[in-house]
């Protein structure tokens, strides 16, 4: 086991050869105090199909952002148009434009407050390791064109005074793109002859995984004329999620008890506070409020295999969910959950948990045009674990020990299991420190390289000791034990990340 901690370090080290996702969610839906619907994800038949809408480069979405350039709030509404040009982390340090483009639509109604906005970005990107520093800027003034128009009356951007500046730092984890930001806005509008100067800055964090998605801003904002002046803060939130739920049907001549379905929702919501209201004001201003976009569903139904067979056993939901997502496969009914899982089976299970890419092997005639790259000797083209390996392994999960070999067929122990899950979602830096001390009454026999993921495992809900408060660090993982990590890991991408990066924030107070 010593060559394996090694091995693990180096795996780590390897993820910043892998190539990265050419498109990150990273501020989807702008930073000029709005909120979108939310960019959906991808359904299971979608991504089997090879429709992953993730994959588009445009994506178009309903819009509401609120601005009080009269020192009142006026909520606009319509719908927002990104355009993200394409790049490859891989070629560090490069450059792509990311544009927004907001307008009123025919379906607001609204004559009297309507917004024309298209702002172009131009970004320099830059890797060090597994993280990817951002910067956002306009290059010229031409770049940012805007017109609000509000109870009748036509604001109009001075682009010349204005300017806008953005620093996002991203860490691409192999399940999880984590991220947060900086912003800063100057817009300076003019009316007649009438000038107001609009000022904002904050930070924002989020976060994407194949589950859910969520990002939460925390701007503050001072609008200037030469009569008044007001500050005020903006919360805005966009989470999308996927649920699981199960139905059970309702008639009695049915040839299936019931089944799965995976149910889409996106959150999108802000609030505002005005800390100062500008005493010359003769009408009345609510110090707060909240602007919402309607939530939408979206169902995708999922089967619920027959797994009558264990009725009672603790881990039978969490097997009969892994199958439902297509996490497990084969025949339910072959199943046994006692059984030590295999390392190669493990890493397989988690592959198609954070869904990672598979690269397809293309097959041609004759072997010199058939190059295969082989990493591990005993992992070769032949097997059916061969792409899942190889997914893993190209983002620093899946390792060897010391004679090179990965050993796929050899069962794993409980303690490299949480190891490499912890890692998937890019979490172990919650085990505080790099030998920090569990609440297991083993601890003693929790190797030091495991101890950090081990504790943040447990301490994030996806391990628990047993009745004697024991983790049992070196036994093997049954298959059961597996379908229940897994499926933890699972519901936590799912819900408590959404929760950390929304109501944790949006509730805390500066």
């Amino acid at each position: 086991m010593r060559g394996l901690k090694a091995l693990l370090i180096i795996g780590g080290a390897l993820c910043f050869l892998s190539a990265q996702p050419a498109l990150a969610k990273t501020g989807d839906f702008g930073f000029f105090t709005g909120i979108s619907e939310g960019r959906k994800l991808p359904k299971s038949t979608e991504l089997l199909l090879e429709k992953n809408s993730n994959s588009k480069d445009e994506v178009e979405a309903v819009y509401k952002e609120v601005m009080f350039l009269t020192g009142t709030p006026t909520v606009f509404q319509g719908k927002m148009t990104t355009t993200t040009g394409s790049y490859d982390t891989a070629k560090s340090p490069g450059e792509y434009t990311v544009e927004y483009k907001v307008e009123s639509t025919d379906s607001t109604n609204d004559e009297d407050n309507k917004i024309e906005r298209t702002i172009k970005y131009a970004v320099d990107f830059r890797k060090e390791g597994d993280q990817v520093i951002k910067d956002y800027e306009i290059d010229k003034a031409g770049d940012w064109s805007e017109t609000m128009t509000i109870n009748g009356v036509q604001y109009s951007l001075d682009a010349e005074q204005s300017y806008s500046n953005i620093g996002i730092i991203e860490s691409l984890t192999p399940g999880v793109t984590y991220y947060k930001g900086d912003i800063s806005h100057r817009a300076v509008y003019t009316a007649d002859e009438n000038k107001v100067t609009w000022e904002l800055s904050g930070s924002f964090y989020g976060y994407d995984c194949a589950w859910s998605s969520a990002e939460t801003q925390r701007i503050d904002a001072t609008v200037k004329t030469d009569q008044w002046q007001m500050q005020y803060q903006i919360r805005p939130s966009v989470s999308v999620g996927k649920m699981l739920q199960y139905s059970e049907n309702e008639p009695t001549a049915i040839s299936f008890s019931g089944n799965y379905r995976e149910v889409m929702q996106n959150l999108s919501g802000l609030s505002y506070n005005i800390y100062s209201i500008p005493a010359n004001l003769t009408y009345s201003v609510p110090a707060t409020g909240t602007v919402s976009i309607d939530s939408f569903n979206n169902f995708e139904q999922l089967i619920a295999p027959d797994l009558s067979f264990l009725k009672g056993h603790f881990a039978e939901y969490d097997i009969k969910k892994l199958f439902a997502m297509q996490i497990l496969d084969g025949q339910p009914s072959f199943y046994q959950p006692s059984q030590a899982i295999t390392r190669g089976e493990y890493v397989k299970m988690l592959v198609k948990a954070v869904k990672l890419p598979i690269e397809e092997q293309k097959k041609t005639r004759g072997r010199k045009n058939n190059v295969v790259n082989i990493v591990f000797p005993d992992v070769t083209e032949d097997r059916p674990d061969y792409p899942y390996i190889m997914a893993a392994y190209k983002k620093g999960l899946a390792v060897g020990r010391d004679n090179g070999h990965f050993y796929t067929d050899a069962p794993i122990e409980r303690q490299e299991a949480i190891v490499i899950l912890m890692r998937t979602i890019g979490l172990e830096t919650l085990g505080l420190d790099n030998t920090p001390v569990t609440s297991f009454t083993d601890n003693q026999y929790i190797a030091n390289w495991a101890k950090r993921e081990v504790y943040a495992a447990n301490r994030l809900g996806i391990i628990t000791g047993d009745d004697d408060g024991k983790f049992k660090p070196t036994s093997y993982v049954t298959k059961a034990e597996a379908a229940a990590f897994v499926n933890r890991l699972v519901d936590y991408m799912r819900q408590d990340l959404r929760t950390d990066y929304t109501e944790h924030i949006v509730n805390y107070a500066n």
